[in-house]
């Protein structure tokens, strides 16, 4: 027999003993009960006839009775004296059920009796000056448990049988499909890789475990050298195209600006001298559009080939997270930015930190008009803006390299929070952001405090 057919069949066989056993012990006290409130009910019975002068109480009609009924028959006066039994007993007063029967009218009690070698169950009753009391053996408990037990017995070896017959067949049909499969492995290691069948049952996977691990790991390397080497290919297409792309769209407009405003100045010379400046003041705005976004792609050309390493030192978020705003109100003049500033010292690289706070801020800035509120505290930094914000299924691809949520928004070629998050994942933590859609958003991130 297979070792997986032993496991199964001990373990079955575990299985059905413990719930003979448990079977047994629950038959054997719920017979039990059913046989004590059977005794009482018929003990309670004769009780009532006898008090209802139904039965006589003469002592040879109750030995008759006591005869016919298989029970034992007492009776007592007022203060406990014996004047009629069936039972060898004494020091009746001190029994409980002739307790309970003085004090309340009924009085049950069921215990040993050594002298008649059984489990018996005790009714006494309190009528017309008299006390009744009247004993059954539960002798039917034994008789009627082994009849029960007998039956259960025969059901667990007829079990034990059914599963021996089973436990065989399935044998047979996992030597079949192991076979089946062995035949398989050999086929694909002369890359036969077309073929295949069912199994309908496993193996022990430790007699072909070489054989299936040496096949496996050949043509997982080389599933893998395959894979790696097309994702690069698709990688590095995808990349050209989103660059040439992103280029392009984004330098449209500032190029457009640039070429018709100076178009303008060469073919009016005589254009008044605050319209000429204003002119070459959109000029400058274009250019500086276009130096941005220059700058903005070769930092992300840098984090894509890994080619920059941080240079920690130790310095205070509020005081970069100043400079960063008064940077960025003079590039928004118009705007208001609410600084909430507390002393928060660090050990990190200076420069990129400002590089990240500087993209939130701007961020926040470009995407809503409302007041944009930063908060430096216990080495968080935070962005709060009141914005159109953004919809759940742009919260994980927003940090993604070219990815803008609408193309309708201008000056981004969607490199701000990759810059931002590739920064932070340099520092070892990451970029937190909470938003709701059309009521804001709000970026943190987190440096540990030196």
């Amino acid at each position: 027999m297979l070792r997986l057919g032993k496991i199964f069949m001990l373990q079955c066989a575990a299985l059905l003993t413990l719930l003979f056993f448990a079977l047994s012990i629950a038959g054997y006290y719920t017979l039990r009960s059913i046989e004590i409130s059977h005794a009482r009910h018929s003990l309670e019975r004769v009780a009532i006839l006898l008090e209802e002068g139904l039965v006589s109480q003469r002592p040879s009609d109750l030995r008759t009775l006591a005869r016919k009924l298989h029970i034992h028959i007492t009776l007592l006066d007022d203060h406990a004296k014996l004047l009629f039994t069936t039972q060898n007993e004494r020091n009746l007063i001190a029994r409980r059920e002739i307790q309970e029967a003085i004090k309340d009218g009924w009085g049950e009690e069921l215990r040993y009796d050594e002298s008649l070698g059984a489990d018996m169950l005790y009714i006494a009753r309190r009528m017309d000056g008299k006390i009744v009391r009247l004993a059954e053996p539960l002798e039917r408990v034994g008789s009627d448990y082994l009849t029960m037990w007998s039956w259960m017995f025969g059901l667990y070896l007829l079990s034990l049988l059914v599963l021996l017959v089973v436990a065989r067949k399935n044998e047979r049909r996992i030597e079949e499909n192991v076979e089946q499969l062995r035949s398989y492995l050999r086929s694909l290691e002369e890359r036969e890789y077309e073929r295949s069948f069912p199994v309908d049952f496993a193996r022990e996977f430790v007699l072909l475990k070489e054989q299936i691990g040496a096949l496996a790991s050949r043509l997982k390397k080389r599933e893998a050298k395959k894979e790696k080497y097309a994702k690069k290919l698709k990688k590095i297409s995808r990349q050209r195209n989103e660059i040439v792309s992103a280029i392009s769209h984004e330098f449209k407009n500032p190029v457009a600006i640039i070429n018709g405003y100076a178009q303008t100045l060469l073919e009016d010379p005589d254009m008044p001298p605050k319209l000429r400046q204003r002119f070459i003041q959109k000029i400058y705005n274009a250019s500086s559009k276009i130096a941005a976004m220059i700058d903005r792609l070769a930092l992300a050309m840098k984090f894509e080939n890994e080619n920059l390493t941080l240079s920690p030192s130790r310095f205070d978020m509020c005081e970069v997270a100043k400079e960063a705003v008064e940077l960025l109100e003079q590039k928004y003049p118009k705007r208001e930015i609410e600084l909430e500033c507390h002393e928060s010292i660090v050990q990190a690289d200076r420069a990129m930190i400002e590089v990240a706070m500087s993209n939130l801020i701007d961020n926040a800035l470009k995407y809503s008009e409302l007041p944009v509120k930063v908060t430096v505290r216990d080495g968080e930094f935070c962005v709060e803006d009141r914005g159109i914000g953004l919809e759940p299924q742009d919260l994980e691809k927003i940090t993604k390299k070219f990815y803008r949520v609408r193309n309708s928004w201008d000056n981004s070629m969607g490199l701000g929070l990759y810059i931002v998050s590739y920064i932070l994942k340099l520092h070892n933590t990451k970029l937190e952001i909470e938003s709701e859609y059309r009521r804001g958003s709000r970026f943190c991130f987190r440096l540990e405090k030196r």
